[in-house]
């Protein structure tokens, strides 16, 4: 079985794995966030249904579909196109969407790095922990820029590098305790240490506001949640 690396991220490596862990990715993220997620992905929703004002909404790595159903519960008739690069993953997100029989959810095959929507298509984007599995994210920030309609907004939701006064005990958490919670519920171990890896590659806040800001974007700002481990991040198109 290839790993994936989070050094080169090639994209078929992280593909596999996340239609090795689709099975159980649901599961394993309500157990490793306490439930909490569920929060998270609903703030999300909550500034993406509201900055699209009747706009349609990119749903980029959309993963099992989770923020689609949290923009559903709050417009059950926004527009949305779910886009994933992992057959797996759209086809398990499509399995729990389209029992609402929603009238405007559309599901794409996608790459972030080269989108094929057309240039200001999206009112909104949003990223619910996919963002650090892009590997050249500038260019995916571009494209993401070029399709979204001047003065729209990106939405980021990523598990976040903690402060560094509490940065030890994430570590712990996401190394030791993240990959025993995947395995019990079925996952190979070390599709989930790749997973706690990339967290701590991940750039700090301050970074990655910078590296927004420098592809297309303004006002790039960030709220968190449990103590600086996750944080929604959103920036307005020039």
């Amino acid at each position: 079985m290839q790993i994936a690396n989070p050094e080169t991220r090639d994209p078929k490596d992280v593909g596999k794995m996340f239609a090795r862990v689709a099975p159980s990715y649901d599961k394993i993220n309500r157990a490793m966030c306490f439930g909490m997620d569920a929060r998270w992905r609903k703030a999300l929703a909550k500034s993406a249904v509201k900055c699209a004002e009747g706009g349609e909404i990119l749903d980029l790595a959309c993963g099992s579909g989770d923020v689609a159903i949290r923009i559903l519960d709050i417009c059950p008739e926004q527009k949305i196109t779910c886009a994933d690069f992992c057959p797996e993953m759209l086809e398990l997100a499509k399995s729990k969407i389209l029992t609402r029989n929603p009238p405007n959810v559309k599901f794409e095959i996608a790459d972030a790095a080269k989108l094929q929507f057309e240039d200001g298509r999206f009112s909104a984007v949003a990223i619910a922990f996919g963002f650090r599995n892009f590997k050249d994210r500038e260019i995916c920030l571009k494209e993401i820029s070029r399709v979204l309609k001047g003065g729209g907004k990106l939405f980021i939701l990523e598990v976040a590098r903690a402060p560094k006064c509490v940065e030890w005990a994430q570590n712990i958490f996401m190394e030791q305790f993240v990959p025993r919670i995947a395995s019990r519920f079925g996952a190979d171990k070390s599709d989930y240490e790749y997973l706690a890896k990339t967290t701590r590659a991940f750039p700090r806040k301050k970074e990655l506001n910078k590296l927004i800001e420098s592809c297309g974007f303004k006002n790039a700002k960030t709220k968190s949640f449990a103590f600086g481990c996750v944080a929604l991040t959103e920036a307005q198109k020039i």
